[in-house]
């Protein structure tokens, strides 16, 4: 069921952080996404945290479900010489869970942590992303610039891009909530 204000839109929402690879964006959206849990809003979905190791150098990655903090590792070690892709294809169909329980309830807005490379190919969590659009739910993800090309393709070019800064986030919050 779509958020009541959804069916007063004619076109769907959709909050396209669009950001260069490295930049930070990751933490803008998850520092966004958990405010609006902390202030009482009706958001749920996912939010990335890249993990470090005592060096500081990347260790992994996790979705992080904003409704309950649970954390999901959607990366696996495959060692220091491996070029392979090191997505955990299992951690990210539990993960999608999260997704399709918050579309089910209908909640205000929908945060989904990247349209990325696995997206950009058709999977990854990109039926989640469509399923919330398609029931008028509000969507909020990050799309770095080499993917924003494919998101434009499968989107017919919807939502409206935003700045990776906590104002811009904020912004459009404000003109969605009303």
């Amino acid at each position: 069921m779509p958020h009541p204000s959804a069916s007063n839109r004619s076109v769907p929402v959709i909050g396209i952080m669009c950001h260069e690879k490295g930049d930070g964006a990751e933490r803008v959206l998850a520092t966004f996404a958990l405010g609006l849990r902390a202030a009482g809003r009706d958001a749920g979905g996912l939010v990335q945290r890249s993990l470090r190791d005592a060096e500081g150098r990347r260790a992994g990655v996790e979705l992080i479900d904003i409704r309950t903090g649970d954390a999901f590792r959607i990366s696996q070690e495959l060692g220091a010489g491996s070029t392979a892709c090191s997505l955990d294809t299992q951690g990210l169909a539990e993960a999608s869970m999260v997704l399709r329980r918050e579309i089910e309830a209908g909640v205000a807005l929908l945060v989904v942590n990247q349209f990325g490379e696995t997206e950009s190919a058709g999977g990854g969590l990109v039926a989640e992303t469509f399923e919330a659009i398609s029931r008028g739910i509000p969507l909020l993800t990050s799309v770095a610039t080499c993917h924003l090309a494919a998101w434009e393709a499968m989107t017919e070019g919807a939502g409206e891009k935003l700045a990776p800064t906590p104002e811009a986030l904020q912004r459009w919050w404000k003109s969605v909530a009303g």
